[in-house]
């Protein structure tokens, strides 16, 4: 294991959506793309852990501009609405005629994109597996389909940074409180520190950087 640092060169605007975009949860989505199973793809992130902490920062980004983007998505009652949650009054049914369009209206996203030179992680791990990871990814972030987030090329270099404490001892990704040994005055939220990030129960108050938004 060694400390690299990660970038991923822009060529077009990104669109993070939220969260904190670790590295290991990037390397785990990619490899759940190959083997279809969420244990191996926690399992096999080639990145040192400490008692499940990932040591792989959040991504670093510098905006050079910052704009919103607004896209128009039907409502589909197959995928967007589960019907046992739609509340119903005494003694009526509420039908969902789940193949009409005309049944469901559209719906408005906004998206905070961020345009940069680059994007950028710091970590501890196999240099060469993650390289291999990364080397056929040719965009990240939300709305790749629109072309967002693009790459243009991908640099791995030495580094002494482990991705979880910086050069100033602040906070490089969410890490527990009792975990984290650098400046105890950083932010602390309440947040994800540990796969499965959707899952409430890998919660916890938690030293980390500020949100990129």
């Amino acid at each position: 294991m060694q400390c690299v640092e990660i970038k991923a060169i822009l060529k077009t605007p990104i669109i993070l959506g939220g969260g904190y975009l670790t590295l290991d949860a990037l390397l785990a989505s990619l490899i759940f793309e190959k083997c279809g199973d969420v244990e191996v793809a926690h399992t096999t992130v080639p990145i040192k852990q400490t008692n499940g902490l990932f040591h792989a920062s959040a991504a670093l980004l510098e905006p050079i501009s910052r704009s919103s983007v607004s896209f128009v998505a039907s409502l589909r009652a197959e995928h967007d609405l589960n019907p046992d949650l739609l509340k119903k009054r005494a003694g009526a049914l509420k039908k969902i005629k789940r193949l009409r369009r005309s049944d469901f209206g559209n719906v408005l996203n906004t998206y905070g994109s961020l345009q940069a030179a680059h994007i950028s992680w710091f970590a501890e791990g196999d240099k060469d597996e993650i390289s291999q990871l990364l080397q056929d990814v040719k965009f990240i972030g939300k709305r790749r389909a629109s072309g967002f987030g693009e790459i243009e090329t991908w640099v791995i270099e030495d580094s002494d940074i482990d991705g979880v404490v910086g050069p100033f001892d602040e906070p490089l990704r969410p890490v527990p409180v009792e975990m984290f040994i650098g400046d105890q005055s950083s932010l602390k939220v309440d947040a994800a520190w540990k796969p499965a990030y959707w899952n409430p129960e890998n919660r916890a108050i938690c030293y980390a950087p500020e949100l990129i938004s």
